[in-house]
């Protein structure tokens, strides 16, 4: 008889795992408290847990699901298993991993991995938090192929065996604590990413991130650093030009090849880099890569301008150190909008490091209250909250800044599905507004 599983949640993620569930010989049931309908699968979502998990051997839980969710706690209870979308994957997949965790850059450094693979001529998938779920490609990756996997702190709360060749840790600054409750267990879900490594294994990690560059006393696998401001072993950039250095040194590329600019693309590519190196990727591949690549949509996207105002859209901005990190890339007077999801972060720290450049702030979204009880007394920006994106954008439109920046610093799911759609909709509405390229 087949054994069975329940599968928590049933978006991206869910509908991935219950169809490789399928797929590999499982009975699969589902249960999804939003009310989102899955045909072909028996349903336990209006059922009381108890009897949700009767007959379950296995409970897969999407990455909206919490360890902490009452379900979870039965199934402890019953001896079911309980594992995530990632873990259920990782099962199935017979390629090599490279696994990516951060606050920021972990799409940028996804996709450019995935691009720099493709270069050197090797078969590569870029799954995970970027959109197509793990499980639902898994068991397609082949021996030889390798897929590079963007991995969230919510997805690596839940595994278990889950092991890759190269891991991957860009940076942590404060985030999700709406989920992990403080900055400790936060950064206890991202350490995680490094847990079943081996020695044969590899750690890179970011040596100028002083939280990321301790994990080195923890990690059994062989660690590289990369660095802006060090020479390590590793990847590093001296005077404009980026090297890696491990017995040898090698000059790699001139940061000034590539599309994607700033401080910290250039630490995203050097991620990048640590990885191939390691790989055992021709340096003529990363170069090419490195030189032809561009940033993903809705990261300090260029939209046009509209009365000569230059509007870009950084939606992809979730947290406080992304957005912090677009107003430093501004040139001229800005006007900002930000505000989402009330991630129960503290908006101080983003207020003592705001750059001069920002004259005004428009704020909407759940966590509007939020950002004004951190406002300073003394200020150099005017500040107002509006009630939808549509009339935040209009206002932004009334000022004489040189920039308008719509860099939310928080996610979307106050009133989007995703930052995808929350950067549809600023588009459509600077589009409607007149905004052009020309």
């Amino acid at each position: 008889m087949n054994k069975t599983a329940l599968v928590m949640g049933m978006g991206v993620s869910g509908s991935g795992a219950a169809g490789l569930l399928r797929r590999k010989g499982w009975r699969v049931c589902v249960y999804d408290k939003s009310g989102t309908r899955a045909e072909g699968y028996e349903d336990r979502s209006n059922m009381p847990p108890e009897q949700a998990l009767r007959g379950v051997d296995l409970l897969v839980l999407s990455p909206g699901i919490p360890m902490s969710d009452k379900m979870v706690s039965y199934a402890c209870l019953c001896g079911v298993e309980v594992i995530g979308e990632i873990e259920l994957g990782y099962r199935y997949c017979k390629g090599d991993i490279i696994a990516v965790t951060g606050t920021n850059g972990k799409t940028t450094v996804t996709l450019l991995m995935k691009s720099i693979l493709e270069k050197a001529g090797i078969k590569s998938y870029a799954l995970g938090n970027i959109g197509a779920s793990f499980s639902a490609a898994a068991d397609g990756a082949e021996e030889g192929a390798v897929v590079v996997l963007e991995l969230s702190s919510f997805q690596l709360e839940s595994i278990s065996r889950f092991r890759s060749r190269y891991a991957v840790c860009l940076n942590i600054t404060p985030d999700h604590y709406e989920r992990h409750g403080s900055f400790a267990e936060y950064t206890d879900a991202k350490r995680k990413i490094f847990l079943n490594q081996r020695r044969d294994d590899f750690a890179i990690l970011n040596y100028d991130d002083d939280t990321v560059r301790s994990f080195e006393r923890d990690v059994a696998s062989r660690v590289y650093f990369f660095s802006l401001n060090q020479k390590v072993k590793g990847s590093y950039v001296e005077r404009g030009k980026i090297y890696f250095c491990d017995e040898n040194i090698e000059y790699i590329a001139d940061t000034r090849d590539m599309r994607i600019k700033g401080e910290h693309n250039i630490a995203n590519a050097l991620a990048c880099v640590t990885v191939a190196k390691l790989m055992g990727i021709d340096n003529a591949a990363i170069a090419a890569a490195l030189k032809e690549f561009s940033a993903p949509r809705f990261r300090m996207q260029y939209c046009g301008q509209v009365g000569g105002k230059r509007i870009y859209n950084d939606s992809k901005a979730t947290n406080i150190d992304s957005t912090l990190k677009a107003c430093r890339a501004m040139k001229g007077g800005t006007a900002l909008i930000m505000g989402g999801y009330d991630k129960g972060i503290s908006y101080e720290r983003f207020f003592s490091s705001l750059p001069k450049c920002v004259k005004r702030i428009i704020v909407t979204g759940d966590n509007a209250q939020s950002i004004k009880d951190a406002l300073p007394e003394e200020r150099a920006f005017s500040f107002e909250i509006l009630p939808s994106l549509y009339n935040a954008v209009m206002r932004a439109m009334e000022g004489d800044e040189e920039n308008i920046l719509f860099s939310p610093s928080t996610s979307s799911f106050d009133r989007y599905a995703d930052f995808e759609e929350r950067g549809e909709a600023f588009d459509c509405i600077v589009k409607a507004a007149g905004c052009s390229r020309e």
